[in-house]
């Protein structure tokens, strides 16, 4: 698959993202210049640096560069690396649990208000430990956190 520089319409959809989770001023300031496009079935967005781009054109075919940054089909969505990437930026749709939710989120599992520190948002949110560290993606719907993917899935997984 070949390597490209993305589109300004795919530069928006990112831009969009981010928004729903940090500050105008992170999402203005943010290196869109390190991410590129690989295409497939959908387009794979990579976040690298710029001397691994300068050479990117030798290659026929690239599966992967850097560190997978998210996913373009109709809409963008992070990758776990692309949140974690972020992850000291979010200052919105978060959600910080107890030591007991964060030992059951990495395990895959659900988590139940009791188990909530503190929730900033709705939807779709970023789940940190109280160490402010980044444990995946939930969806909180004011009762629990449905775990949609945790970094305990590159374990269960094989990611």
């Amino acid at each position: 698959m070949r390597v490209r520089e993305l589109k300004k319409k795919e530069i928006q959809l990112i831009k969009d993202e981010l928004s729903k989770y940090s500050d105008e001023n992170f999402v203005k300031s943010f290196n869109y210049k390190y991410l590129v496009a690989i295409g497939g079935r959908w387009i794979t967005v990579c976040y690298t640096n710029k001397e691994t781009i300068k050479y990117l054109n030798m290659f026929e075919d690239i599966f992967s560069v850097g560190n997978v940054f998210g996913e373009i089909k109709r809409k963008f969505r992070l990758s776990l690396e692309g949140f974690t990437l972020i992850s000291p930026h979010i200052t919105n749709n978060y959600a910080i649990v107890n030591e007991k939710g964060e030992i059951l989120f990495l395990y895959g599992r659900d988590i139940f208000k009791e188990s909530v520190v503190k929730v900033k948002g709705s939807g779709r949110i970023a789940v940190f430990n109280k160490n402010r560290e980044f444990l995946g993606v939930g969806l909180w719907d004011g009762r629990m956190i449905k775990n949609i993917k945790d970094k305990g899935w590159y374990l269960r997984e094989g990611g």
